[in-house]
């Protein structure tokens, strides 16, 4: 599904992203890494949005880089980090129908109905709350049903609700044999995601690629990411887990 292929990514003097490959085929993968660590980078060269130094990314097949923006929004959806970035029109659902009308793609209404409460349809976006414009951001780009999803720290801003609706859609797209690509800063919610491979970027480098069970509170901490035991919060440590 998505090959990376030595790539490398240079902003002025600096190299964010340094030799990266990566073969994914279709499941679930997380990216971790502390901030800066290049994570939101990588998904953007893999979209297309960021052209490589060096290297290239095949989708499907497709160097990404090679298509119109047009065609590489069919193929991959990358839901920005920040969900207010993208927003271009004055109703929620005229945002959901945007990039629906600019590929020719239908929306997948199952998408669109499993993020965006009906009630959000005709309120101006940039009026929503954090977690309410997560959910539209996301919807407005996965809704084409592209066979590769890029979601950067999808977890934001969420409350409960919002969260399972994001864990409801994942799992409706890996029912359907997407590729889904997420990346975090935090293994707040790795328990649930139940991820096929992990990927750690350290200083625009990969440095660990295997399973969630290889992963340790150790490993974590060494790369700059909050292990389970600072996440899940440090009672067991003082003596004040709750017995079992």
């Amino acid at each position: 599904m998505i090959a990376v292929e030595d790539v490398t990514v240079v902003y002025g003097a600096r190299e964010v992203l340094k030799d990266i490959s990566l073969s994914l085929d279709n499941g679930l993968f997380v990216l971790l890494g502390k901030n800066g660590s290049g994570k939101s980078t990588l998904l953007k060269t893999i979209a297309g949005i960021i052209k490589p130094s060096k290297g290239r990314v095949l989708v499907l097949g497709k160097d990404i880089h090679g298509l119109s923006r047009r065609e590489a929004v069919k193929l991959v959806g990358y839901a920005w980090q920040n969900p207010y970035a993208g927003f271009v029109e004055a109703t929620v659902r005229d945002e959901l129908e945007f990039t629906s009308r600019v590929t020719g793609v239908p929306l997948n209404r199952n998408i669109v109905e499993m993020l965006v409460p009906s009630h959000l349809l005709d309120r101006n976006p940039f009026t929503l709350s954090g977690g309410e414009a997560k959910r539209v951001s996301m919807a407005s780009v996965i809704a084409l049903d592209q066979p590769v999803w890029l979601l950067d720290e999808p977890f934001d801003y969420l409350d409960d609700e919002g969260v399972k609706a994001v864990l409801g859609v994942i799992e409706y797209g890996l029912s359907r044999g997407k590729a889904v690509v997420i990346a975090s800063a935090n293994v707040a919610y790795l328990h649930a995601l139940r991820a096929n491979k992990v990927v750690i970027l350290l200083d625009g480098r990969k440095v660990f690629e295997g399973g969630v069970g290889e992963l340790s509170d150790e490993l974590l901490s060494n790369y700059g990411v909050p292990s389970r035991v600072v996440v899940c919060g440090q009672g067991s440590r003082r003596g004040n887990a709750a017995p079992g």
